[in-house]
């Protein structure tokens, strides 16, 4: 497989300076150029993923981000990732499915075969999972996941608590005795060498995750690369750490 192969574009406009997490979807951010009116002093921008991103989001960090398209929007600008300590770290979750479907249609890197159909947001009892797909053989339920913590060499899931993480994981099992196939792909977009569910943030998903695996739930941990050219690369699949608790 082509290392480094380019699978989503997400551009934007700007790079600017973070000052502030104001609420979980608003960031305070002051632009570079003080000499363009237009585009001087501080604005505030629209964040799309509702992580606690305290690693990420601290002084001297830079905001790559993009101008809204609905102009009567209280917030101007959308942030679509993070620059900080050298690496660029998309944090916009409205791009996963985008990203997602590239992988489901390239067949170097899905695990399933050229996909037939795929509806994504597939209810399912009570719960939404993110993608059903079919091939010529199967039929599969996928759900994403969008990892940007990292300890050490470790990405982790989830950043904080998360219900709804648990509640796919069992919705998963359940599917998967009725005999379809069901997985979870973890997107990874920090520099990893492995993956672990976070027990010490949440005990309950990481005992829910390795029992997952144990009745059939296939987990992908994807290393992805988004740089300043615009481009989500795919770099690799990573293994999953051994339970340790």
């Amino acid at each position: 497989m082509k290392k480094n192969k380019i699978l989503y574009t997400i551009n934007y406009d700007k790079i600017v300076n973070f000052k502030e997490r104001i609420t979980r979807f608003t960031v305070r951010f002051e632009f570079k150029d003080s000499e363009n009116e237009k585009y001087s002093g501080e604005d505030f921008a629209h964040l799309h993923d509702t992580g606690r991103l305290t690693e990420l989001l601290i002084d001297g960090a830079e905001l790559l981000i993009k101008k809204a398209n609905n102009e009567n929007r209280k917030t101007k600008w959308d942030i679509i990732a993070v620059k900080i300590h050298g690496e660029v770290i998309l944090i916009n979750t409205a791009f996963h499915r985008y990203i997602t479907e590239a992988i489901f249609h390239d067949n170097e890197i899905s695990p399933f075969g050229e996909p037939s159909y795929i509806k994504p947001e597939i209810k399912h009892n009570n719960s939404k999972l993110d993608f059903y797909l079919e091939t010529e053989k199967e039929k599969i339920y996928i759900e994403v996941k969008g990892c940007t913590l990292v300890n050490g060499k470790i990405a982790q899931f989830p950043g904080s608590p998360s219900i709804r993480a648990l509640k796919h994981l069992r919705e998963l099992m359940e599917l998967k005795k009725e005999g379809f196939r069901t997985a979870v792909f973890i997107l990874i977009f920090r520099k990893s060498e492995i993956f672990a569910p976070e027990h010490i943030i949440d005990r309950e998903f990481s005992e829910t995750f390795y029992e997952a695996i144990e009745n059939g739930v296939e987990i992908y941990p994807m290393l992805l690369e988004y740089r300043e050219d615009g481009n989500v690369y795919f770099v690799k699949k990573i293994g999953i750490m051994e339970k340790r608790f």
